[in-house]
Formats: structure tokens, C-alpha cells, sequence
């Protein structure tokens, strides 16, 4: 079932005072220009967390040139060796750099689900992002905002707020996050994250939530609101607040009782929709990376959420030797994830766009907070690095394309030609977070100027 804009008035049971009530502009809201025609997009931000090692995945090296016995000069030691022969799915390590027939992307060992796939053609990756930081909550938080905290602060809103504020489009769920930090300073109630720990929690909170009243209570609650009149209405109103808290009460109702738990049920055996998913995904529990992926398929398929924001790892801020171990099945299994997700995405018809896929009007960004050093510490493990990398794919960016770049000297982050992408011979740009998100939100004509920054030609597909 796709839940777009008629369903889900019609479910409410809305007039056209109903209509008006859950309108973006019946509360405050980000400057729009009338004129602009915004593309409906949706949006899947995913989270590798603890600090991921981009030499198995984003940023590898030739092991054939950087040899350990040439570290001392490059100052990059992969230890590839280290890695174990098998991981305990069964996939063979591959300690190579893996570059699929046709991509002009190099991937790590750990991407190999994603780079066999052929998903170079969707994706672009993001080389040298200097973070500024190696500290957890204040690199996590800078991506998820794309602004500098103040201290460990975060700084504004999220980026799934913010383009929920401006887009203004009716979703059920229009910005649902999974076990990842989210925040609204200053704009409307509704672009805050529905933020939840697993798909069981999810489950459970369409559900009516574990302390939800019994129907006999429910039905007394809702005879009550029905007959009670509200308290001088004129003053109580005067900001749009009980039409805000009316919209509230009616859209949580149709939550609870439009069925949408049913599309997120991956343990369901008597729903064979269900019972695909979790073959397809393999599902192995309600919290893992291979649920989260299918949920945001499901949301985006079926209209629920436009933006979703989900957690493919966790577990990777390790210092000692079980680097090698703990780093490629974490990220192998986020990966492996997100490869069957972007499949789906780019198998599934849209349902308002003929001959367009899911794709086409999807965007997903991929972050960790910072990367790991390129050098072994005295452990055999690795610390955090400035020096970051990023995974975009799918709608409004350039494919089959690397931007930017880490030095061949110790993964530094290089300046760019903002223009091109590529390494600047003189002058250039130094990626940060705030330019990343202001590239992903300004590709889709959304207004960046609380990021006080412009996106980067070079990060926007060309028309």
C-alpha cells in the first residue's frame, strides 16, 4: 500500500479544515520560495558507529604498493594479512582492492557484497573530509547536523529535520530514526525524529506503546474529545497551538490504527510479503543492520517515512588487535545490508513515476564519525583519525564518481577543485560535514543557509 497524500487524509476522515491543519505552512517553518518545484525525494541517512576503518571500505590502498615494509615512508600500514581467511557468514576475505567491471571506484575488503553488486553506478564516494575532531560526540554530531558542535553541544537541527521542515510533504512517519541521535532546535513539532530503538520498538509504538489505555478507555477518551469544547478557543489559538496539539492527537490515532506495524513485521510467517523480506535480507533479529535496511526499504516503498535514519554498525571503537577481526564483519555485515536495500531500491518500480525506480528518487547517505589511522598503534589496532570518508548514492548526485582524496602520506585530507572533485594543484577546498550536507540538501533545491554554507558543483549532478 503506498500512504501518499489523499490516503492519508481520507483515513483521518479530514475536510478541507483537516486539510489545512496538518499543512506545513499551519506552523512555523523555513523560508520557501513559491516559485522553486522541490522534487520528492526521499532520504535514508545510515550510521557506521564508533569510527569506521575507510582503508577495508572507502579509501583503500593497493597492498601490492603500500607493503608494511613501505610504512615507515607512507606512513599507511593496511595489515591486510591480519584479516581473518573467513568471516562467520561464510564470505571469504578478499585482501585486495575489489573495482568491479566498469566502476571507476576502488573499494576495501569489507565492500565487496556492495562493489559485486555493481552499485558503483549509483554511488559516489567522498575522499579526505577533514572532521576536525576525534571525539565521538562531537563527530557524530557534526555529521548528523553538518554544523560544528558547541563543545559536545550539538549545533541546529538534523539534516532529516531540516528537509522535512522545507519539503512539507504528508508522510505518516515523515522522519523516523533508528537507534541514532536526532534533533529540532526551532522548527516545527512535525519534522522531529520519531526516534525508536529497534523495529521491535517501532513495532510496539504502532502498536499504542507498551503503557497505551485498553479500547474500553480508548473509547471513553475519544467520546470525551468529541464532546468536550476547548477553553476559549479564540485565545488559546491565537498560534496555531490547539491545532497543532488536534493534528497531533488525530495523526497519532490513524498511527495506531492504519495497520502500518504489518509493514515492518519481519517475523510474521503468515505474511509471506514478510517472510521474503526477512529470506531476502537475512534477518537475524529485530535490532540488526539487515531489519534497519528493510525498514527503510518498506517505509520508502510504501510512503511511510520520507526521511529514515538507521544504524548498519556499531562496535567499531576498538584500539587493540581485535581491529582485525571486530572492523571487517561489522562493516561487512552493514554493507551487506545496504547492498540488498539500494537492490530493492533499484528493482522497485515508483508508483507515481512511471518507468522511474526507487532510485531515481532516493538519496542515502552513509557516515561514521571519523576513521581510523592509517598506521597501527604499539596495540596492532588503530586510533581515530581526522582524515574521513563518505558513501552517497542514488538520486541528485554524480555517479560512478570519486571526490576528493586522502594524501598517499598518511591519509591526509587533501584540498579539492570544488569544480571537478579532484585533488587541487594549488589553492582548492578541504571537505567538511557541513559541505556534504549542504551538497545532499542543496541537489535538491532545499535552502542551506543555516549551514552558512553552498554545496559543492562537484557533489550535484549535472542536468
Amino acid at each position: 500500500m503506498h500512504f501518499n497524500r489523499r490516503f492519508v487524509l481520507k483515513s483521518l476522515g479530514l475536510g478541507a479544515a483537516g486539510s489545512f491543519m496538518l499543512q506545513p505552512w499551519a506552523m512555523p517553518r523555513l523560508k520557501a520560495d513559491p516559485a522553486k518545484k522541490r522534487p520528492k525525494r526521499y532520504y535514508v541517512f545510515a550510521y557506521f558507529s564508533g569510527g569506521w576503518d575507510i582503508t577495508q571500505s572507502l579509501d583503500p590502498r593497493d597492498p601490492g604498493q603500500f607493503t608494511d615494509s613501505k610504512s615507515p615512508e607512507t606512513k599507511i600500514q593496511l595489515a591486510w594479512d591480519y584479516l581473518p581467511d573467513s568471516l562467520p557468514d561464510g564470505t571469504k576475505v578478499d585482501r585486495s582492492v575489489i573495482q568491479a567491471k566498469g566502476s571507476n571506484i576502488a573499494f576495501g575488503p569489507a565492500m565487496k557484497s556492495f562493489a559485486d553488486a555493481g552499485h558503483h553506478d549509483v554511488s559516489c564516494v567522498v575522499r579526505g573530509i577533514a572532521m576536525d575532531t576525534v571525539t565521538h560526540e562531537v563527530g557524530r554530531r557534526y555529521m548528523i547536523t553538518g554544523m560544528m558542535p558547541n563543545g559536545l553541544n550539538a549545533k541546529g537541527s538534523s539534516l532529516p529535520t531540516r528537509i522535512v521542515a522545507q519539503q512539507g510533504d504528508i508522510t505518516a512517519v515523515p522522519n523516523l530514526v533508528v537507534r541514532v541521535e536526532s534533533y529540532n532546535q526551532g522548527l516545527p513539532a512535525y519534522a522531529s525524529g520519531l526516534k525508536v530503538s529497534s523495529i521491535s520498538d517501532l513495532l510496539q509504538t504502532l502498536r499504542d506503546g507498551p503503557q497505551a489505555p485498553d479500547k474500553e478507555l480508548r473509547a471513553l477518551l475519544q467520546q470525551y474529545r468529541a464532546t468536550r469544547e476547548n477553553c476559549d478557543p479564540v485565545r488559546l489559538n491565537d498560534a496555531d497551538m490547539l491545532n497543532l496539539i488536534q493534528s497531533a492527537q488525530t495523526k497519532s490515532r490513524f498511527l495506531v490504527e492504519s495497520g502500518l506495524s504489518d509493514m515492518f513485521n519481519f517475523t510474521n510467517y503468515k505474511d509471506p510479503e514478510m517472510v521474503k523480506i526477512k529470506q531476502r535480507y537475512n534477518i537475524r533479529s529485530l535490532s540488526s543492520p539487515e531489519a534497519q535496511a528493510a525498514m527503510a526499504f518498506q517505509a520508502i516503498r510504501n510512503n511511510i517515512a520520507q526521511c529514515t535514519t538507521i544504524e548498519l554498525a556499531s562496535g567499531l571503537d576498538t584500539h587493540g588487535e581485535e581491529w582485525a577481526d571486530d572492523h571487517i564483519e561489522r562493516l561487512h555485515n552493514g554493507f551487506k545490508a545496504l547492498t540488498q536495500l539500494v537492490t530493492d531500491l533499484k528493482n522497485t518500480p515508483h508508483p507515481e513515476a512511471p518507468g522511474d525506480k526507487l532510485i531515481d528518487h532516493t538519496t542515502i547517505l552513509c557516515f561514521s564519525e571519523f576513521a581510523r589511522t592509517a598506521m597501527l598503534n604499539n596495540r596492532d589496532g588503530r586510533d581515530h583519525s581526522i582524515c574521513n570518508a563518505s558513501l552517497l548514492i542514488g538520486a541528485g548526485l554524480p555517479h560512478n564518481t570519486v571526490v576528493g582524496a586522502s594524501s598517499d602520506k598518511g591519509m591526509g585530507p587533501q584540498a579539492i577543485d570544488p569544480i571537478t572533485g579532484q585533488a587541487a594543484t594549488a589553492g582548492g577546498t578541504i571537505l567538511t560535514p557541513s559541505l556534504i550536507g549542504a551538497s545532499v540538501m542543496q541537489a535538491a533545491s532545499f535552502d542551506t543557509d543555516e549551514l552558512r554554507v553552498d554545496g559543492l558543483p562537484c557533489l550535484m549532478r549535472k542536468s
